[in-house]
């Protein structure tokens, strides 16, 4: 199948859906090409709106801007190429700062996938929700997030919604690597791919982005996406992931 940048696109906002309604102060509203949400955790990223059409209806978001502001929780908006400035501006006054883009990745053709999984030393297993704790102190360390604000949207709950699986990676005896993968219908999507400082470098990253990508093409999906951040991208493209659009993202001031 031809995966193009609407149908991934609606996967982002599908998949924030699902988490917004596990998180336990979570709410989402989705309408007119535009869905905000907030998991209540005061980290800007796991707040936010964002477009999942480029021509979204103005009302309707700043509407959503309001509810944000009125929450006190911080925000992020993220935004397609090709959107109006209208949506641009309405951040801008409300004190919003632009961030740098964020590329949205996809990959169709997993030939490489194989090879990345296998690493010598890493030893990679599926976590059971009551070890949820695990994924928490390696991604919020690496994310620098405290951990008690990361452990109250990554909950057990989560991780017994369908579709979602947490994978850990360990060096010996030591978990060194984490990342998460969220199926719903044909597309699985790939979060929170963290490795601590001293093991970087040496493939753990994409071994579980390898990891998760395979197992979700074996249960049935046909593709993955994900949001790359700076030091991931590259290890995103070696894989065969290709940038579909890059997101202009903001974060409020709160």
């Amino acid at each position: 199948m031809t995966v193009d940048p609407d149908l991934v696109a609606a996967a982002l906002a599908d998949t924030w859906q699902r988490l917004f309604e596990v998180a336990p102060l979570g709410w989402m509203q989705r309408e007119a090409g535009a869905f905000a949400g907030a998991t209540g955790v005061p980290i800007a990223t796991l707040n936010g709106i964002w477009l999942e059409s480029r021509n979204p209806d103005g009302g309707t978001v700043a509407a959503m801007f309001d509810r944000l502001d009125a929450s006190g929780l911080p925000y992020c908006l993220q935004l397609r190429p090709g959107t109006p400035r209208e949506i641009t501006d309405q951040a801008l006054k409300r004190g919003m700062t632009r961030g740098e883009a964020v590329p949205l990745m996809v990959l169709e053709v997993p030939t490489d996938l194989p090879a990345a999984r296998e690493v010598e030393g890493l030893n990679v297993r599926v976590l059971e929700p009551d070890d949820i704790a695990v994924h928490v102190q390696i991604a919020a360390g690496v994310f620098g997030v405290p951990e008690e604000l990361f452990a109250s949207v990554m909950t057990r709950e989560l991780l017994r919604a369908e579709g979602l699986r947490c994978y850990v990676g360990a060096d010996g005896t030591d978990d060194v690597t984490t990342g998460m993968g969220v199926t719903l219908g044909s597309g699985v999507g790939v979060f929170n791919v963290a490795t601590l400082a001293p093991y970087r470098g040496r493939g753990y990253g994409a071994a579980i982005t390898a990891r998760v990508v395979s197992d979700a093409l074996s249960a049935g999906a046909e593709w993955a996406w994900l949001q790359s951040s700076p030091a991931g991208y590259r290890v995103y493209e070696r894989l065969g992931f290709v940038t579909v659009e890059r997101w202009d993202c903001f974060a409020s001031r709160v």
